[in-house]
């Protein structure tokens, strides 16, 4: 079991964890019309995060969301962090999405006076929403190391990208005046600490972890079981030594797209054996649109910040993850003060 404490968080609903968690929590849309066109010439609705203008664009954009997400740290947390004993696993988009490049970002980053991450101490996952679940698992490992107290985990995206939103308009998963059924982009970046012991009020403890492959994706036309999610759920329900029934609410990345909720009806009910009377399932995107990469961070700042303020359904939670691509990943993570039975 690890600790995940989200230390920093700038979304379209907030420049902290607190209060993004507070905005979702209240169901505060942050969407608007964008200068980006959609192919039949209409204003493409995006949630972006008003402190950037809409000319910065590509890897300045990614670069400036890490900057402001590292100057809003709470002095008091940054002070306690073991910075230059940390690894940085910076997560991003996938490799085949369209966007921006992050080779030779860190340096361009404003962290803390004398925080540095060099050689070994940098890992790059790019594995859109999954890459957080697969960040945790290599931080597992990493903060088994004497020398290694805790890793820092970096998550960025933006889909305020005229690459992004063309490939999502030509794929038609881009939601539009004549398409219902599609995403509204987002962007985000996060900052969670994940270790041994929380490094912040609003954390969750992950009690499991799962990920595996869907080979029918939102992008082809095999016939669809959402095999993926339901073996990616079943190993992190495996690992928590805990039932589908156990579990008192879901978070998800579901965006918008139909495809998408079928999928967790799918996994839930091939995973589920023991009616309960609900099962809450949140979606930060019915706030803050699609926000790729940042999306598995934001809902565990989400499911940390309503344990503490004792709004959750209940101690445990199962959060789902997928990408355009295939990869599929989940975890169950619970409050402080769960134990297992």
């Amino acid at each position: 079991m690890v600790v995940v404490s989200c230390v920093s968080l700038v979304c379209p609903a907030g420049y902290s964890a607190v209060s993004a968690a507070a905005a979702l929590r209240a169901g505060i849309p942050a969407f608007a019309e964008t200068v980006y066109r959609d192919v039949n010439g209409e204003p493409i609705v995006c949630a972006t995060v008003e402190a950037l203008r809409p000319d910065v664009r590509g890897r300045d954009r990614l670069i400036a969301l890490i900057n402001i997400a590292l100057s809003e740290l709470d002095a008091r947390v940054s002070g306690r962090l073991p910075w230059n004993r940390m690894p940085l696993i910076l997560c991003s988009r996938e490799a085949d999405r369209p966007g921006a490049r992050l080779a030779g970002i860190v340096p361009k980053l404003r962290f803390p006076a004398g925080a540095t991450f060099v050689g070994t101490r940098a890992v790059h996952v790019a594995g859109g929403s999954t890459s957080v679940f697969q960040a945790i698992k290599a931080a597992q490992s990493l903060i088994n190391q004497p020398d290694v107290p805790a890793c820092l985990v970096l998550a960025v995206d933006s889909l305020i990208d005229a690459r992004v939103l063309q490939w999502l308009d030509r794929t038609h998963r881009l939601k539009t005046s004549d398409r219902t059924d599609g995403v509204i982009p987002g962007e985000a970046a996060c900052l969670a600490v994940v270790g041994r012991e929380p490094l912040s009020d609003d954390y969750v403890a992950v009690h499991g972890l799962g990920d595996a492959t869907e080979s029918a994706t939102v992008l082809n036309e095999e016939p669809f079981r959402a095999d993926g999610m339901t073996a990616a759920l079943k190993s992190a329900l495996r690992q928590a030594g805990i039932e589908m029934h156990d579990v008192d609410f879901r978070l998800s990345d579901v965006a918008g797209e139909s495809y998408a909720f079928e999928e967790l009806v799918l996994a839930q009910s091939r995973v589920m054996r023991t009616v309960r009377p609900s099962q809450p399932l949140w979606h930060p995107a019915d706030c803050i649109g699609d926000c790729g990469a940042a999306a598995g961070l934001i809902q565990l700042a989400w499911a940390g910040h309503a344990f503490q303020r004792g709004y959750a359904p209940g101690p445990v939670a199962a959060l789902h993850t997928s990408s355009a691509f295939g990869a599929r990943a989940a975890a169950v993570v619970a409050s402080a003060q769960w134990r297992r039975a």
